[in-house]
């Protein structure tokens, strides 16, 4: 027995007074209307209506189950057209999950934009470098960097973002310019990030010749990619980034690249979102925002 088509079954009995016209207003044959009530009758175990050859009379219990039942009928109706309304307009709660630094160095300063766009739809931010599961936290999409690792969700390439080597002016004036691999591995101060996860260090990565040269090593590291950056800006040692979250502080001189040409990889920073078949409004306005807001990264 469908509960729900079941009450909504009687409802419609009563309020017609006809199993034949409420049957025509649900689209179903009068002998489906019957059974549906047959089947919730036993299923309460109490008779809900006398049926006559002429008329339909509700029973005292038939006439108690209609009164409470039409309050949670009208209940679950306006839900679900809030539901439909959210679904086809620019409004409601929008939960998204990114790197503190992606969300603190570049996002963020571009909000005021959407919000001025859309200011119907909420957001919330989930900051941190914590992977997290987009089904079960009730996330609608993530922003990160690197390949896709999972095949079940969707996902949207906003642009390649460029890895950087760089370190603070301060650092460099005390320990000079790293002038190799060799150099940087065993001469200098080493500022890394691990996974806030597993506690992996991601190794710096360089190219030479067309070989491709890891770094393993730290001298100070941060499982937090904000926290990172405000290391290398304090002048804490040399390390690696993404040109987009360091670009401010290029531009203002707090931070300056070094070993440019070792250090020319581009990482795909991408949209994460469940595999739904169709998008909320909410949801599919924001990735369109982002995507032509991120394309200036290219």
């Amino acid at each position: 027995m469908d509960h729900l088509i079941a009450i909504r079954t009687f409802q419609r009995i009563v309020e017609t007074r006809s199993f034949t016209k409420a049957a025509a207003h649900l689209g179903m044959p009068r002998s489906t209307a019957s059974k549906a009530l047959r089947d919730l009758e036993n299923h309460l175990g109490v008779r809900l209506i006398q049926r006559t050859t002429r008329s339909v009379i509700l029973t005292t219990e038939g006439a108690e189950y209609y009164r409470r039942i039409s309050r949670l009928v009208t209940k679950i109706d306006e839900t679900e057209a809030d539901m439909r309304d959210m679904g086809t307009a620019a409004k409601g709660r929008l939960r998204i999950d990114l790197h503190s630094s992606m969300a603190g160095f570049v996002l963020i300063p571009m909000l005021e934009e959407f919000r001025e766009r859309y200011p119907d739809i909420q957001l919330a931010f989930g900051v941190g470098d914590r992977p997290v599961n987009l089904i079960e936290e009730g996330v609608d999409c993530v922003i990160r960097a690197g390949e896709l690792a999972d095949s079940s969700l969707k996902a949207k390439t906003l642009f390649k973002d460029r890895l950087i080597t760089c370190a603070s002016p301060e650092y460099l004036a005390r320990y000079g310019v790293p002038e190799s691999l060799a150099d940087l591995e065993n001469n200098h101060k080493i500022v890394g990030y691990f996974s806030a996860a597993t506690g992996e260090v991601w190794p710096m990565r360089f190219r030479n010749r067309g070989n491709e040269k890891h770094i393993v090593r730290f001298d100070i590291a941060a499982n937090d990619s904000a926290s990172q950056i405000n290391m290398l800006t304090c002048g804490l040692g040399v390390g690696q980034t993404h040109a987009s979250v360091a670009d401010r502080f290029l531009r203002s001189g707090q931070l300056v690249t070094v070993m440019d040409e070792m250090t020319n990889l581009r990482i795909p920073i991408s949209i994460i979102y469940p595999p739904t078949q169709q998008l909320n409004v909410r949801l599919r306005l924001f990735i369109d925002w982002v995507a032509e807001r991120f394309s200036a990264f290219n």
